[in-house]
């Protein structure tokens, strides 16, 4: 037997939850009070000078009583009806889908407030003007076409504010949508960055431990140290330059381990790049370049230089090896520590970045130089100032 599940859910909710939500306004409601009552006082002054004036010149004497109770009447049952208006035009905007049938609608609650206008003014107008007034549909068929541009023109301004603050916040988005975009890249790019990283050291690993079962251990073990340095720091994109040493310090304790007294580093870093922000990870696809094509093609010793220097904007770093150097029938490719850097400095500094290759020696040897912005956190920027002062 087949039993039907019922749903608790009635038609009407259903109806509602799939409703699109209707966002809030990009107004503050009392800021359209105020500037429609602003606005039809300076139209009040103007329009009861302007009768003014023309009284005076045809000789007419001016009442100012009934001159300016009549024209306050007159725009201000008209600023009334502006909050009305700015929500008809935020809950039904006049857009490329629904244009003819959004302006029908406006253009039908206008009629309607006109009508409703005169309604509510024409009964105040008769207790407080001493003249005689005109009757509500007299008022209404002599002033509909003035008070519909009038409306109209309101109507305008609310859709300049609705699509100017639409605008805004599509591009708010998209640049949201751009730096989560770029961070996703980021994160591929230094996940990719890993494995090939662990990769090549767990293959040092094994090759040493059939010649040297201590050294792979002390290998692995200083793998393992450098793993856990760097998984400390999720989602981060950036560093101070002197953490990104220390990573690199762990990396070449554990290529020590390998090439043992065939190895000798020299480090220069100016001091005042130590704060410097950089990529997380920068230096050691680099380092591991210039040891696996450099260095390990090497008969005997070689010498890995580091080097950090500001220059004007710019952070210069450079990691150069004695080894053969660039071999003009290699083939250009990069592999994949060169080409993930590349594409990470792109996509972190766009075109204010660049990475070359260059021959260190005139006997050899591969230098690559790596130029980025110069910047450093506020706080860490303070903080050297001050031992440097103290110094």
């Amino acid at each position: 037997m087949s039993t039907a599940l019922r749903s608790n859910v009635t038609p009407e909710a259903r109806g509602k939850s799939a409703a699109p939500p209707v966002t809030p306004p990009p107004w503050k409601w009392h800021w359209v009070w105020i500037g429609a009552f602003a606005a039809y006082t300076v139209l009040v002054i103007l329009t009861a000078l302007q009768n003014a004036v023309f009284a005076a010149r045809s000789g007419t004497p001016i009442e100012w009583y009934d001159l300016v109770i009549s024209r306050a009447l007159e725009e201000y049952s008209c600023a009334l009806f502006v909050p009305a208006l700015f929500w008809m035009v935020h809950r039904f905007p006049i857009d490329r889908r629904h244009w003819f049938s959004r302006a029908c609608l406006l253009l039908a609650s206008s009629v309607v407030f006109v009508v409703a206008k005169y309604a509510l003014m024409q009964p105040v107008a008769a207790l407080l003007v001493r003249g005689p007034t005109d009757s509500v549909g007299t008022a209404i068929m002599s002033n509909i076409v003035a008070v519909l541009f009038d409306f109209w023109a309101v109507i305008g301004v609310a859709h300049a504010i609705e699509f100017y603050q639409r605008a805004r916040e599509r591009e708010r988005t998209t640049l949201q949508l751009r730096a989560q975009l770029s961070r996703a890249q980021l994160d591929a790019l230094q996940s990719q960055l890993h494995p090939h990283f662990l990769f090549n050291t767990l293959h040092a690993a094994s090759t040493l431990m059939h010649r040297d079962v201590d050294g792979a251990d002390a290998m692995l073990t200083q793998l393992a140290d450098l793993l856990r340095a760097t998984l400390r720091r999720p989602g981060m994109h950036e560093i101070p330059l002197h953490e990104e040493l220390a990573l690199v310090d762990r990396y070449l304790a554990i290529m020590r381990a390998r090439f043992r007294d065939r190895l000798t580093v020299e480090c220069d870093v100016a001091p005042e790049t130590a704060q410097a922000l950089v990529p997380l990870f920068l230096l050691q696809p680099l380092v591991e370049n210039a040891l696996e094509h450099g260095i390990a093609r090497r008969a005997g010793a070689g010498r890995l230089e580091i080097r950090a220097e500001r220059c004007g904007a710019q952070l210069r770093l450079s990691v150069a090896d004695d080894g053969p150097g660039l071999s003009p029938t290699a083939p250009s490719d990069d592999g994949v520590g060169l080409a993930n850097t590349r594409a990470r400095l792109q996509e972190l500094y766009g075109d204010a970045q660049c990475l070359t290759l260059e021959q260190a020696l005139p006997s050899g040897g591969t230098r690559v130089v790596v130029m980025i912005p110069f910047w450093v956190r506020a706080g860490a920027a303070e903080s050297t100032l001050a031992e440097i002062g103290g110094a």
